[in-house]
């Protein structure tokens, strides 16, 4: 069970899972979240227990590991640090940057209105270095929290 996480946090669609008894239950994050649902909130998303029990083990298409990601919030700051590169590859790589979110995407990521992933933080990574930057690519913000994918 984890006891320190914001139920306000969590995604109202995100199933959770009740099934103790599954031998991954102290590694799988939808049992952990569900064993320690307040009483405050009324209603959750449940796997269906006879599903649970029958999914049980290692083969769970439904097992999430208990595991933190760095998401980024923001990329003013990374379009601040693009104005200190040579003129061509800062314009290449906000192209890229653009391109592969489109858009809506790119803009509540630059109004922090979404988190980029860790996958999507790699991906501008590789801009960069497509580039012959070394330099990490820098966001507004670094937030440590579960993945609810």
């Amino acid at each position: 069970m984890i006891t320190d996480f914001d139920y306000n946090e969590l995604p109202a669609s995100y199933t959770l899972c009740l099934h103790e008894g599954c031998p991954r239950a102290a590694q799988c994050l939808r049992c952990a979240l569900g064993l320690g649902v307040p009483v405050e909130r009324t209603f959750i998303h449940i796997l269906s227990p006879a599903a649970a029990r029958r999914l049980a083990g290692d083969q769970c298409p439904h097992f999430r590991p208990i595991v933190k990601y760095s998401y980024a919030r923001g990329i003013e700051s990374l379009l601040r640090q693009l104005r200190s590169f040579p003129y061509d590859d800062a314009v290449w790589i906000k192209d890229k940057v653009y391109n592969f979110f489109g858009r809506w995407k790119y803009y509540e990521i630059k109004h922090g209105d979404r988190l980029v992933t860790p996958e999507e933080q790699a991906e501008i990574r590789k801009y960069f270095l497509k580039r012959g930057i070394t330099a990490e690519p820098s966001f507004d913000e670094r937030i440590e929290q579960f993945s609810f994918v």
